[in-house]
């Protein structure tokens, strides 16, 4: 399991822990075949603690951690699959008042031949972007019915992402 690392989303982010180099013309043709088959919530977990009412809203940050936890590229079928955690959550001194945790699976068709490596490099980049806007509408939907007054989460452009790397690739 790699560190945890704080990462811009708009900078490189972390995509493989392989330290071979991405070939951008590959990675490029990959890009322009490969088609999003599905985004799936898969695992959803909310905690609010009535603590969390007490305070008065003024600035409540939240925080937001990404992990992608499994990735797998199926050559035969050519499927690529990335699995995501997030997760939002606020503190009131040491302990979370506000948790909303979610899993979210990406699956991508990739009609070229290519490696996994570039299949997941691809998968891993594109699939967090797809799967973020889900996310984030989760939030903002679990906190409306919680009656909980939350910031709206920033959009990817302009949010800085602690990025937690514990990345299994199946080949």
């Amino acid at each position: 399991m790699a560190k945890s690392k704080n990462v811009s989303v708009d900078s490189t982010l972390p995509i493989s822990s392989d330290d071979r180099k991405i070939d951008p013309d590959v990675y490029n043709d990959v890009a322009r075949c490969a088609q999003l088959l599905s985004i799936q919530l898969i695992e959803s977990n909310f905690n609010i603690s009535p603590s969390f009412f007490e305070e008065e809203y003024v600035d409540r940050q939240m925080k937001i951690d990404v992990d992608n936890v499994h990735a797998s590229f199926d050559e035969e079928n050519r499927i690529a699959t990335c699995v995501f955690h997030f997760e939002t959550y606020h503190k009131k001194a040491r302990r979370k008042v506000f948790s909303l945790k979610d899993k979210f699976i990406v699956f991508y068709h990739i009609d070229n031949e290519c490696d996994d490596f570039h299949a997941l490099a691809f998968a891993n980049r594109v699939g967090f972007m797809a799967a973020y806007p889900y996310f984030r509408t989760h939030v903002a939907e679990t906190a409306s019915l919680a009656a909980a007054d939350i910031p709206v989460l920033p959009t990817v452009s302009s949010m800085p992402v602690k990025r937690r790397s514990s990345q299994e690739e199946v080949k």
